[in-house]
């Protein structure tokens, strides 16, 4: 009985990987296909006035095929991102937000991007405040996806190129970034937005705010790219714009006690030392005026 039990179980195993296997050939040949398809596609985007109309039709074709063979798979719903940045292209906007329409599904990346997608649309046909509305969707449904995190920066940066009056802000931002990192704590997600946190902040001349959120960004996340970044802001801004060395000191001084025997600590207690000297003497630093352009 044992042995039957091991052989079954052998059985099962074999079963288990060939599905596997299938499994995988499938995807790579779909995602062959489907870069064949965009490759064609993005030849004709560089070339769309002089390529002919029959032409077009012969690549749309081949994604209707293409998604009618891998239908309820993340490759279709790619195919129906293509086929409308396709419409797009040719200016037929309408017709492009029927095709990302047809991307929202389980996937919320894709989903996402589809939503964004359309939000330009209505952009590029001048119907700015549909835009928005949509592109408020997308950061409300998919917060934590690449399209609805960076959406809050684009609103910011647009509305403060148009002036509309009911501008989105970078205190709007600001809101919807800390509660991305309340929501997400100890999370490559909390680290993001509390970046997006300091450059909304920076954007605002809020020096104070900016070092704060620096020395938060360092205490959390002590090393690497975030450490580099975060020592450097906090040098520039307390030394060239607020004076106040006593913040830059205090961030080093709560590190130097949280991390004890952390790489950086004898570079951090070497600052201090020279913070301590600029802020005894009362010296005064500030930044060179930019040469205006001729």
């Amino acid at each position: 009985m044992k042995k039957i039990f091991q052989i079954l179980a052998g059985v099962l195993l074999i079963i288990y990987v060939l599905l596997s296997l299938l499994s995988f050939k499938s995807g790579y040949s779909a995602e062959r296909q489907l870069w064949g398809i965009n490759r064609s596609s993005s030849y004709i985007a560089s070339r769309l006035e002089s390529t002919p109309e029959y032409k077009i039709n012969q690549v749309i074709d081949k994604y209707h095929a293409f998604i009618k063979k891998y239908h309820d798979t993340v490759y279709a719903e790619r195919a129906q991102l293509s086929l409308g940045d396709l419409s797009a292209l040719r200016k037929n906007y309408p017709e492009a937000r029927a095709e990302y329409q047809k991307a929202l599904g389980a996937n919320e990346d894709i989903s996402a991007q589809a939503e964004y997608d359309i939000a330009k649309t209505y952009e590029l046909e001048g119907q700015w405040d549909q835009a928005v509305d949509t592109y408020k969707d997308v950061m409300k449904k998919y917060p934590t996806t690449g399209p609805g995190f960076f959406t809050p920066m684009y609103l910011v940066e647009h509305s403060s190129a148009s002036g509309p009056s009911d501008a989105y802000t970078y205190a709007d931002a600001l809101a919807f970034y800390k509660g991305i990192a309340v929501q997400n704590p100890k999370s490559k997600l909390e680290y993001n937005a509390m970046g997006m946190i300091a450059i909304c902040q920076l954007n605002q001349k809020d020096w104070a705010a900016t070092i704060k959120t620096m020395g938060e960004i360092m205490l959390k996340y002590p090393g690497g790219k975030a450490l580099k970044e975060s020592i450097s802001s906090i040098n520039m801004l307390s030394v060239t714009k607020l004076h106040r060395y006593d913040m830059a000191i205090d961030i080093y001084d709560r590190f130097i006690q949280k991390y004890p025997n952390h790489p950086a600590d004898p570079l951090l207690k070497k600052m201090i030392t020279q913070l301590q000297v600029l802020k005894n003497k009362n010296v005064v630093i500030r930044t060179a005026p930019q040469k205006q352009k001729s």
